[in-house]
């Protein structure tokens, strides 16, 4: 089975393939001693690159290159504000009905109508962060580091 690190994943991934040994002693053999042990070195670097770094540099290029992950990103917080003013609404409402609270018919809607605009404002700002975290996490992969977030605010306000 190939190895497939994933982001999250340690960094350090040992070779699935046998360790190529080395000789450094060969340098000094023949003609061509210290050529054919530079060589071997650099492949034995390739491959231990390959092995152990490709795997997240491929990842990496993934993510920077989805397109949808913005969206996905602002859908799931959006709905995960939207469950928690659902949750906190049931649990409120649980809390009235063991203290024996009830609400006229007019604190009912106002309540309502309150906890309504707070709920789609809330999910539309959670929304918005989430896309521009995603976008900013895609924008540093591909600078290096340098994503949104690090350019000065008096750049980005003019």
């Amino acid at each position: 089975m190939q190895y497939q690190p994933t982001l999250g994943q340690i960094a350090y991934a040992p070779s699935q393939t046998a360790q190529q040994r080395i000789d450094p002693g060969q340098a000094m053999r023949g003609d061509q001693g210290a050529s054919k042990l530079l060589g071997q070195l650099n492949r034995a670097q390739w491959s231990d690159w390959r092995s152990r770094f490709a795997p997240y540099v491929d990842e990496l290029a993934r993510v920077a290159q989805d397109n949808n992950a913005p969206g996905v990103a602002a859908s799931n917080a959006s709905s995960a504000v939207g469950l928690a003013y659902d949750n906190s609404q049931q649990g409120l409402d649980q809390q009235r009905e063991g203290y024996g609270i009830s609400q006229t018919p007019q604190q009912q809607a106002a309540e309502k109508r309150r906890t309504s605009l707070e709920r789609s404002a809330s999910m539309v700002s959670a929304g918005n962060e989430a896309r521009i975290s995603a976008q900013d996490r895609q924008q540093s992969i591909l600078a290096g580091g340098m994503g949104l977030s690090n350019i000065p605010d008096r750049v980005m306000n003019q």
